[in-house]
């Protein structure tokens, strides 16, 4: 019969107690990067987009307002009694503005949507692999490991009691 010199099984109950942890942390870790990956998309997907769709909204209505209130100030009887209406064409002007402002920024987050959305896949699919090996690989290994600390255990006992 051959012998092993086994002489520090602790050390493997250090490893098994250490691929335990490490599985754990690395799952918590990848489930948070992915629940924020999914805010993320969420966000750049949904919620900005339709943040700048608002707003176009409430431009639009303040530039209808300000129109009216143009045509209400300038329309006379008489052409020569027409007052200036100098603030009522700048308050046109500037909806006007914040109206092409919201259309641009709603245009640029529909194009960062896209691109987010790319990025988030791209990143999700290591991130699921990575999850696959903490629930499929890392937890056999673990319990195998576990299975030949014991076996080592019992040949040890046997062979102090020889």
């Amino acid at each position: 019969m051959s012998s092993s010199n086994v002489t520090n099984i602790d050390s493997l109950e250090d490893l098994h107690r250490a691929i335990l942890q490490f599985t754990d942390e690395v799952r918590q870790i990848a489930e948070d990067i992915k629940a924020n990956t999914h805010r993320t998309e969420e966000a750049f997907s949904h919620g900005y987009p339709a943040y700048w769709k608002r707003q176009i909204s409430l431009a639009e209505q303040r530039l209808d307002e300000a129109k009216d209130q143009l045509a209400a100030k300038t329309s006379s009887p008489r052409p020569q009694d027409t007052p200036a209406a100098t603030e009522e064409r700048k308050r046109v002007r500037d909806a006007q503005a914040r109206l092409r402002c919201c259309q641009e920024k709603h245009q640029r987050a529909r194009q960062w949507s896209l691109k987010i959305s790319r990025d988030c896949d791209q990143l999700l699919s290591p991130l699921s692999e990575i999850l696959d090996q903490c629930d499929s690989v890392l937890p056999p290994a673990a319990s195998e490991l576990r299975k030949l600390i014991n076996h080592l255990r019992a040949y040890a006992d046997q062979k102090t009691e020889n």
